[in-house]
């Protein structure tokens, strides 16, 4: 299983992080365009005209996770608004749902299944992702939770 608690190493736990999980498996070569477009995206992102000290990366070829360092600046309205329409286009071009809320990426024989969310609340002692996690601490230490 992919090392989370080693995740963004520049960046501190009180980072803030968006969670954008995709409605199936992104192959290598999806994942290796998207590290592409984002990094370049990434390089731009800004607010108020400053660069975000940010880190963008790809976890178990279906969760993309920014992350912004935001005690040197703060995301704004508009940049977090940029993100997600970088998120929307790659969703286009690659037919691929990153914003159903209603799935949830479940742990079983460690392998990774996407199921409804009513599945999770049916089924006690189920690990899944955790879909509330807004700073990164808590995304390396509580990003596995049980049902």
């Amino acid at each position: 299983m992919q090392q989370i608690s080693s995740l963004f190493e520049s960046l501190g736990d009180q980072s803030r992080v968006w969670l954008y999980v995709a409605n199936r498996r992104l192959s290598n070569d999806e994942v290796h365009y998207i590290c592409k477009e984002l990094n370049q995206f990434n390089a731009r992102w800004s607010a108020h005209g400053k660069k975000l000290h940010s880190e963008i990366s790809i976890l178990f070829n279906h969760v993309i996770v920014f992350a912004v360092d935001e005690s040197i600046d703060f995301a704004s309205g508009c940049s977090i608004d940029s993100s997600v329409r970088e998120i929307k286009k790659l969703s286009v071009k690659l037919k691929i749902d990153f914003f159903n809320r209603m799935q949830v990426m479940l742990w079983k024989d460690e392998k990774v299944q996407l199921v409804p969310y009513s599945y999770i609340k049916k089924n006690k002692g189920l690990r899944y992702l955790n879909p509330l996690v807004s700073t990164l601490g808590e995304l390396r230490e509580k990003w596995l939770i049980q049902s």
